[in-house]
Parts: structure tokens; sequence; C-alpha cells
């Protein structure tokens, strides 16, 4: 008798994480649908999913864990990695969660919008020091502590211009450099604070939600939300959302 060989395919990796914090989320408490249809993952630890043998087809994924807002993920792999297809998943924290946590939420519909999202400028994680653009190489300032950029996703504040601009890490090189996935479009000053960027969700339709912890201090968050292909920005204080909506 022949032995049988079975032959497996990541076909998508889902990584899972908290909106506004940045951290893995845990919960096992999980339903995945494709184009409306159940579908079942491997859990990796560390919010980490993967589908096997699922197939290779654009698809409408929705995304229910318990604590969270269902997440509608538009999975385009045109778009992804062809050998390891992955995509970063930020879930919203739900205002019914039983943990009881405070938070803020600004939601509203807006025609055309594509993405939206915010950094907090009083709180960098650390700050730009230069960039090489030939490398897509940025180096930061690190006082007292290792850089660590690998898990979330930045922003670089400027100042003068009240925008930041979105980066994406792709290596982390040493305690103080790390490559971009892409080259720096806007232009820095040294020392420009980079941000935790905390995601939102916009749905087809042009409704977003936008959700960020009440730790009873400053909440003052720069919005960056794209519309039609073009970015604007607003200042919201999320302690103060009387009439704030975005426009």
């Amino acid at each position: 008798m022949e032995g049988a060989e079975i032959r497996y395919r990541l076909d998508l990796l889902l990584t899972l994480k908290d909106a506004t914090t940045g951290l893995p989320v845990e919960e096992r408490s999980i339903i995945f649908k494709r184009d409306g249809d159940p579908v079942l993952a491997q859990a990796r630890g560390g919010g980490n999913y993967v589908f096997l043998n699922a197939g290779r087809e654009n698809c409408l994924m929705q995304i229910t864990v318990a604590g969270y807002e269902t997440m509608n993920l538009r999975v385009d792999y045109e778009k992804l990695d062809t050998v390891l297809p992955g995509v970063d998943v930020y879930l919203i924290p739900s205002e019914n969660t039983r943990k009881g946590e405070a938070l803020l939420t600004l939601k509203g519909t807006l025609s055309g919008l594509e993405t939206v999202e915010a950094v907090h400028p009083g709180r960098p994680v650390t700050s730009i020091r230069e960039f090489d653009a030939k490398k897509r190489i940025m180096t930061v300032f690190t006082p007292n502590r290792r850089m660590n950029l690998t898990d979330v996703c930045y922003g670089i504040f400027n100042a003068d211009q009240n925008t930041f601009e979105p980066i994406e890490v792709q290596t982390e090189l040493s305690d103080r450099k790390v490559r971009l996935k892409k080259v720096l479009e806007m232009p820095f000053t040294p020392n420009s604070p980079v941000c935790r960027i905390v995601s939102g969700q916009v749905e087809e339709d042009g409704s977003y939600l936008l959700r960020v912890r009440d730790d009873g201090k400053n909440v003052r968050y720069l919005v960056r939300y794209v519309v039609n292909g073009e970015a604007r920005y607003k200042t919201v204080d999320f302690h103060d959302l009387t009439e704030i909506t975005l426009d």
C-alpha cells in the first residue's frame, strides 16, 4: 500500500490586534465567514490565525470576536505577498464589552470615505532622526530603551502642517534603525514624533467608527481620513465630541 501524501498550503494569515492598544487579540471566541459562509482557521498564538488549503480567491471576510465590533475585511490577493499572504486586522473594542473599559467614540457617515485613523501627537513612541530614501532606512532616537516598531503601524507627525504620514516597518535592523516598506513621501524635520496609529473602520456606505480608550488624560487626537483619494486632517478632543463630524 502506497503511503498517502497530504500537502498543505497557507492561503491566508490574519493577525488580529486591538485597534486602541496595538496588542494581539487572544480572545478564542471567534467566527470567520468568507463571503457569508463559515470558514475554519487554526490559531497559532499571538493573535495569528492561518487558513490552510482555503483557496486564494478575493473575498469578503467577516470577523466576529467576542468583545469587539464585527469587522468586514476585503481580501484582495493582488495586494498581498504571494508566498505569505498576510493581513494585520485592527479590531475595535465594543462598548458592550464586559471588561468595562472606558471608551470614547467618533462615528458618522461621509460619502466617498475610504479610511480613517488617528495619532496622539503628545504620546510618541520615539522620534525620527534621519531617513535614507535610497535604502528606505529610518533612524530614530531611542533614549534609555530599545526601539520596537515592528508590531503596529505608526505615523510621523508634522507639527508645522498638523499632518502625519503613515508608515509600515518591513525589517528591524538595529536598536535605532528600521527599513520601511515604502519611501517617505512627506517632508519631516529631525526629532519629529513617531506615534502609534489608532485604526478605525469604514464600511462601503461611508459609515465610519473610530474609538479610543479614555485614560482620564488628554485625549486630543489628530484624525487622518481619506475621501476619494484625498487625505484630510482634523484635530479631535474625544472628551468633547459635541457636533464633531468628519467632512
